[in-house]
């Protein structure tokens, strides 16, 4: 079976083919997820620095990447989706601003290798779909400290799964339903002011 393929749906790199991986090796974020998340961000992710983590396609981070964000760290444990991202950002000429890491994604926060790109403006994590630990991912980003104070987290899942409501630095702000898909965002709980207002 040969592979299949997405688009890149706005910006810089618009219709360009992102490779998928045949089978279901990966579960590429929808086009019309896309779209909604992008346009829930609005500006917010211009000149932004990203964070694609269970990355598989690449697919959120690359269209970050198409809509202005600066700088983009794909975590994928899957070497062949791994190196398929990598060639995808020579491709489009953004390897020196990106790095992937074939790497398990919590082993990836603890080892503090999230560190060295902070602060992250968005974390976008699509897990599979049964993995049973996201609350421990979230507390894991929360000891990492590596958000902008007004970063977000978005958490892609099937609707019917209920997301975690974390606990100390974060808030859940919404939950918004696109057919099985659902995306829940996160952002740090604001320490002054001024962050109030963001």
């Amino acid at each position: 079976m040969k592979p299949s393929s997405i688009r890149i749906v706005a910006g810089q790199f618009k219709g360009r083919t992102i490779p998928t991986l045949p089978g279901r090796t990966t579960r590429p974020t929808s086009q019309r997820a896309r779209e909604a998340l992008f346009s829930i961000l609005g500006g917010q992710i211009q000149d932004a620095t990203v964070a694609d983590l269970f990355a598989g396609t690449g697919a959120v981070g690359l269209e970050a990447l198409s809509r202005g964000a600066t700088k983009a760290l794909f975590v994928e444990q899957n070497p062949l989706a791994g190196t398929s991202i990598q060639q995808m950002l020579t491709q489009l000429k953004v390897a020196v601003s990106s790095q992937v890491l074939i790497e398990d994604v919590s082993l990836a926060i603890q080892n503090s290798i999230l560190v060295g790109w902070r602060p992250f403006d968005m974390i976008f994590m699509d897990p599979p779909y049964r993995l049973p630990n996201v609350q421990q991912i979230l507390h894991y980003l929360e000891e990492a400290d590596v958000m902008a104070p007004t970063g977000r987290i978005i958490y892609e899942h099937f609707h019917k799964t209920t997301p975690p409501i974390p606990l100390g630095k974060w808030s859940l702000i919404r939950t918004v339903r696109y057919g099985d898909t659902a995306l829940t965002f996160y952002r740090p709980i604001p320490q002054t002011p001024k962050d109030l207002d963001q």
